[in-house]
């Protein structure tokens, strides 16, 4: 057997395209045992793997071209955009099978949810952002009301495929619930769970699991709308004085900025938060495997590979519940977190009381969160999963959604 997995976009083929989504699908089959190239468009690079597979967006739009890969299926991540309805069409066309990866929490409609829909338009429109994204945002809002401006092209571009990969049950009950009250139950009928990978680096290496909270995001002012420092520093401001034997590390991009946060805090409290730069994925998984829970203080977040890594390394999960953050949510199950009711400091910084005291007093397994978890998220597990649901092996061993 030969598959592909396929990004529409130019994108760098290194070490971070090939540890996560795409790019580790690709690792994954190739882990079991199946041949996989993963295709992208643009020029060769110097430093692209063998593996990796460079066209044009003509050729990717070429049934013919397609059937001179010989693949039997392709995983195309292309975020169901109608943009690229002509390489789907031609991957259908060369008689391949295709699945599309949809890399999001849940899809909304006010034809559907109505109150999952007005609670994903309130988070994004009380993002800081400027005047003109904000006008946009209005104006996208405006738009759902028409589904013929955008959706039903979206859903005939899904509708393309053999089935449709959702990352976590709810994402997959939400784009069902989309499907449905749009008209499309046929698209309905072709969800199924596949979550994103995690990368086997991530495991629980049996040192002692220290009162320590992890925070991993990119923290640059690009991302402040998503990630949130705000509010993360003023649910750690609230917390660590009233957990004064717990410590955090906040990783990522322009972590250092945050110090700058923590005015009014006691010296004991600034004493316990450490700022620490981007690393390998190695070098985060040791962080992980110390730590006891994984905070996320995000507005959305599509899954939150973050805490789908730490999961692996026996952390449990703090997040709070919304429609945006549906898949990050589902990580809390099976004693594997704590949900906070909804997105308030007050409200997380409970979640965050809740579980450390869960850890305290000996109702947390980080042995058995990692176990469960990376049978779950492994690429290797995953790809497998994958094809048992498309009836190319076996009966399929992850949740049903």
């Amino acid at each position: 057997m030969k598959v592909a997995t396929c990004t529409p976009v130019d994108f760098a083929a290194d070490e971070h395209f090939f540890g996560r989504d795409s790019g580790l699908m690709c690792r994954g089959f190739q882990e079991i045992g199946v041949s996989c190239v993963s295709v992208m468009p643009g020029a060769r690079r110097a430093d692209d793997p063998a593996d990796q597979v460079r066209v044009t967006m003509d050729e990717l739009s070429d049934a013919g071209w397609w059937r001179l890969l010989e693949v039997e299926l392709v995983l195309l991540y292309a975020w169901g955009d109608p943009r690229f309805m002509k390489v789907a069409t031609a991957i259908r066309d060369a008689g391949i099978k295709l699945v599309q990866s949809l890399d999001t929490a849940g899809l909304t409609t006010p034809y559907g949810d109505t109150r999952e829909w007005w609670l994903s338009f309130a988070a994004m429109l009380g993002m800081p952002q400027p005047p003109g994204s904000r006008v946009k945002m209005i104006g996208k809002a405006g738009r759902d009301f028409i589904p013929a401006a955008f959706e039903k092209s979206r859903l005939k571009m899904i509708n393309t495929s053999d089935k449709v990969a959702s990352v976590s049950p709810p994402a997959a009950a939400s784009v069902r619930r989309y499907a449905e009250s749009l008209g499309f139950p046929e698209v309905s009928d072709k969800v199924i769970v596949v979550p994103h990978p995690v990368s086997p680096l991530m495991k629980s290496d049996g040192r002692p699991k220290e009162r320590k909270i992890i925070v991993v995001g990119r923290w640059t002012s690009i991302d402040t709308g998503q990630k949130d420092p705000e509010m993360l520093m003023q649910v750690l401001g609230d917390f660590l004085p009233q957990r004064p034997e717990w410590r955090v590390e906040i990783i990522g991009r322009d972590s250092e900025t945050l110090a700058g946060r923590c005015d009014g805090w006691s010296e004991d409290a600034r004493s316990r938060v450490s700022f620490l730069a981007p690393m390998s994925r190695a070098k985060l998984a040791e962080h992980y495997a110390t730590s006891r829970i994984i905070f996320c203080p995000s507005r959305f977040e599509s899954f939150h590979i973050s805490s789908g890594e730490a999961l692996c390394c026996g952390c449990a999960v703090v997040v709070a519940d919304h429609p945006l953050l549906a898949s990050t949510g589902w990580f809390t199950t099976e004693q594997s977190g704590t949900l906070a009711p909804e997105r308030t400091r007050g409200a997380l910084t409970a979640a965050l009381e809740a579980e450390t005291d869960q850890w305290e007093k000996g109702a947390r397994d980080p042995d058995a969160i990692a176990g469960t978890w990376s049978r779950r998220l492994y690429a290797g597990s995953v790809v497998r999963s994958l094809l048992e649901q498309m009836q190319m092996t076996g009966k399929s061993n992850l949740l049903s959604a």
